[in-house]
Parts: structure tokens; sequence; C-alpha cells
């Protein structure tokens, strides 16, 4: 027995592996993102599993995943959701848990947050507007 050797032309090996190429970048590349710009207060942005702050206010970004919601609009639709939890230091403390997706607004005590962005699932990141309302 001996050794066959065969000839791939390097024409086609060299399509087949940018091809590769091309796909591998497309598919790990791909972060679903949901962005609704804003505007006014301060910007923000905090890595799902850590909290970002705001004068007595402390954010925590619990959890980013993809499922349906209702907009504002009353509209149906598929989309990023993220799950933050607010605290606001004071006497009493508050502190509440939110599902939100981009173009929401909440307001919490004093304080207005605006989603602007939700960025991936996984070591995802929101975006937020974050604005101390005057007390009346």
């Amino acid at each position: 027995m001996g050794i066959i050797n065969t000839t791939v032309p390097f024409k086609n090996h060299m399509k087949d592996i940018l091809l590769s190429a091309l796909i591998l970048v497309g598919l790990g590349g791909c972060v679903p993102v949901e962005k609704v710009p804003g505007s006014g207060g301060e910007l923000i942005q905090i890595k799902q599993g850590n909290v970002g702050r705001f004068h007595e206010l402390q954010i925590g970004v619990m959890n980013i995943i993809g499922a349906d919601y209702v907009d504002e609009a009353g509209t149906k639709k598929q989309g990023l959701i993220a799950v933050l939890s607010l605290f606001v230091e004071g006497n009493p403390p508050q502190e509440k848990d939110f599902k939100v997706h981009a173009g929401q607004r909440i307001i919490m005590d004093k304080y207005s947050v605006y989603v602007e962005e939700i960025r991936g699932t996984v070591k995802g990141l929101v975006t937020l507007r974050i604005e101390e309302l005057a007390k009346n």
C-alpha cells in the first residue's frame, strides 16, 4: 500500500476558508440589541449582574432575556427585556423590581429612569438615562 497524493485546487480551498470565516464572524458578532434613544438626564451603563448608583438610587441589572412584552402604545412585541432592581436609600428605604424594555420610563420616588438600550443576553448591559425629579 502506498501513499495517495491528492491535490486540491488552491482557489477552491481558499473560497471554502473565506466562506467559513465569514460565517463564524457573522454568527459570533450577532449580539441582540434593542435601542430607543432618549435625551436628558445622566447616561449610565450597567452590566448584567452589577449595580450602578445615582445619588441615593441603586440599580441592579438582574437578568436580560428575550421575551414577549406590551409597549406603551399597547402593541404586543417580541424583544429584549431587562429585570432591574431599584433601591432608594431613605427612611424607610424603598426597593422594587421592574421588567423593562427599551423605550420604557419608570419612576420611583424622586427618580425617573429611561431605558435607552438593552444589549445582549448573557453578559449583556443596559444603558439608562436617569434624572432626579423636582419634589413639590
